[in-house]
């Protein structure tokens, strides 16, 4: 089904009506501004992360979104364990009879310069930003070859591409994130042609989380600088490129992560 043509009615191809979305991390930021658009375009979302309160305030800022009669729930889960990512599966497909769609918006960055950095932490990010991505790409890309369609997103970063400036403190991140874009190309060699895979890689987003860390001038002014763009992204910004990677538009887009960047990659 992943390898079928673009619908004949070209105004139904990002129409995800009637379509089960699972999303992992969506309890905020990137996650639940991806899930609030899945719902948007007609797809019942179930978000999953670690903390039940988090998701229960999610599913409450995402409903208002759904249209065409979508529903949204949760799953509590830690993404690094098999069982408990089979779980979730599990679950939406009770609850919904089956899911399609896989997104991956789960990870963290700490900062450290790389003479000094912490091992602890940068095996934690690994834990999270790697093998999370990897076990839930792993579970759903199973049932999804089986069923015999799927479409996975990956949250990855521009930071794949580029180093930050010396002192930026991200030698972990881009680590990981490289590491999950090279998960992303191989999954979909190995998962095609029933199921696509790709990924999305932003700039540095203006989430709630990012506004406690991010100095307002620096928000104002020189992260907007480095951007063609001239501001810094918001989590409304990757939306659209979630909503075509996991719709019918993109039946013949696998491996590749698109770049919401305001144009940081083009100055090289």
């Amino acid at each position: 089904m992943a390898t079928k043509y673009m619908p004949e009615d070209l105004s139904t191809m990002f129409d995800l009506s009637g379509r089960t979305a699972v999303v992992f991390g969506g309890a905020g930021g990137l996650g639940e501004a991806i899930a609030k658009g899945l719902a948007a375009f007609g797809a019942n979302v179930v978000v999953s992360s670690r903390r039940e309160d988090a998701l229960q305030t999610a599913v409450k800022e995402i409903e208002p979104h759904a249209k065409n009669g979508a529903k949204v729930d949760y799953v509590v889960c830690d993404a690094t364990v098999d069982d408990q990512v089979e779980n979730v599966l599990k679950e939406t497909i009770n609850k919904f009879g089956k899911c399609e769609i896989l997104v991956c918006s789960q990870g963290f960055n700490r900062k450290h310069d790389v003479v000094d950095f912490d091992m602890g932490d940068f095996d934690a990010m690994l834990q999270t930003n790697v093998r999370s991505v990897f076990v839930c790409d792993k579970v759903f890309g199973k049932y999804f070859k089986e069923q015999g369609y799927g479409k996975i997103v990956d949250v990855t970063s521009v930071r794949d591409q580029i180093a930050t400036f010396p002192g930026g403190g991200n030698a972990g991140y881009c680590a990981t994130k490289g590491a999950l874009t090279s998960i992303i190309k191989q999954c979909a060699t190995e998962l095609a042609p029933e199921v696509t895979v790709n990924g999305i890689g932003p700039t540095v987003t203006l989430t709630p989380m990012m506004e406690k860390i991010v100095p307002k001038e620096a928000q104002e002014k020189s992260i907007p600088a480095d951007h063609p763009l001239g501001r810094m992204a918001k989590p409304e910004d990757i939306v659209g490129a979630a909503i075509y990677l996991c719709s019918d538009a993109s039946c013949y887009h696998t491996g590749q992560v698109l770049y919401p960047d305001g144009g940081l990659l083009c100055k090289g």
